[in-house]
């Protein structure tokens, strides 16, 4: 019986100096890391992909090998590496760094460089051992300059197509959107598509349109500004206005053109008679973004003949356009667009308080150079 037990012992220990003399391997480590979701490495076109592989207990006389299994039909493993020698320097190089690990570096990665890499060594004559690994290799879109359509300008009424196409593996998803999120002129925030049809197009499709081609890459962006000709569009946030008689009021036109209107083509009319600015009256026309511009009339102090109907008129190269608001009298005195009630005894007031301030200081100055 000890017999037994000590041959057991025996062969337990040759079995465990056998098993603890078999070669291992394993790649270890990845540049870029292993995708946990994909299973593979996943690397952008023209950069580098490394790969270490780690053999342990490597038997005198057989070489650590790489091979490549290309994604292609039909095809099979080629050997590319063998020790510390590369078959094709300048697609693959190899080295050491420790006496046990052999880097593989796939040098600028392009699309045919994919593929099962597998480091392998050979145990017996007949008998390899081996590790490997997948690699994609993946581009960043790229929109292409001379297939995608540049800012243009459309007159209204007709039809528009902004085209965007691009580059990049996976193939990339085109979408539009317009800036701050505004109605895609067919309805809705985004659409996807090479290409982007507007028919008959109106004033409100003038903008930015943002072309975005993307996949798991990455993105790349463009913008397209689509100017539409129109005639000048004229609105008003008040129909009819009314104020008491000694108080400031303004009325406000606000004017939508491309070409946008200028101020010699911009005009206020009051019952048929051409209103220009005075000491007590004020025309103001303020830009605004969008070749928006907005007039203002301003009233100093209303008096009973500036009751009646005001018109307001713009034009440009494509035509002309007007609108018409009422200035009635009210028992009491309205705020103006500041939401302020504004009487013009007290503007004068404070006007002659000016007057008579920079008066004395003209004064004061006058005595001190007098002296």
């Amino acid at each position: 019986m000890a017999a037994l037990r000590l041959l057991v012992c025996f062969v337990m220990c040759i079995t465990t100096f056998v098993v603890s003399d078999d070669p291992r391997i394993d790649i270890t480590e990845t540049d870029p890391p292993m995708d946990p979701v994909y299973d593979m490495i996943i690397q952008e076109k023209d950069k580098d992909v490394q790969l270490t592989c780690i053999v342990e207990n490597q038997r005198e006389g057989y070489d650590v090998m790489w091979t490549v299994l290309s994604n292609k039909p039909n095809s099979s493993a080629v050997q590319i590496t063998t020790a510390t020698r590369s078959h094709d320097a300048f697609r693959w190089a190899i080295d050491q760094p420790s006496n046990t690990a052999w880097r593989l570096r796939i040098q600028n990665a392009q699309v045919a460089d994919e593929g099962v890499y597998t480091c392998q060594v050979q145990v017996t004559a007949q008998n390899y051992i081996r590790d490997q690994r997948r690699v994609r290799v993946v581009q960043i879109p790229q929109i292409s300059d001379l297939d995608t359509s540049s800012d243009m300008t459309k007159t209204v009424d007709m039809d528009a197509s902004l085209e965007c196409y691009a580059t990049g593996r996976p193939e990339p998803l085109i979408k539009w959107t317009r800036m701050a999120g505004e109605l895609l002129p067919n309805g809705g925030t985004e659409f996807q598509g090479n290409i982007l049809a507007i028919d008959r197009v109106m004033s409100d499709h003038a903008g930015i349109y943002k072309c975005t081609a993307l996949n798991s890459a990455g993105r790349d962006e463009r913008e397209i500004r689509l100017s539409v000709i129109f005639a000048p569009e004229l609105s008003t946030g008040m129909r009819v206005a009314r104020q008491k008689i000694g108080y400031v009021k303004e009325l406000v036109c606000n004017i939508k053109a491309y070409p946008p209107s200028q101020p010699n083509q911009i005009a206020w009319m009051h019952e048929g008679r051409s209103v220009e600015s005075t000491g007590r009256i004020e025309i103001r026309n303020i830009p605004g973004a969008s070749n928006r511009i907005t007039s203002i009339l301003t009233i100093y102090g209303v008096q009973r003949e500036d009751y009646g109907s005001y018109t307001c008129s713009a034009s440009n190269s494509k035509g002309s356009g007007q609108i018409t608001m009422s200035l009635l009298e009210s028992d009491v005195p309205t705020p103006d667009r500041s939401n302020q009630i504004r009487s013009a005894a007290a503007l004068t007031s404070i006007h002659l308080t000016t007057f008579l301030m920079l008066l004395s200081v003209c004064v004061l100055h006058q005595a001190r150079w007098g002296r």
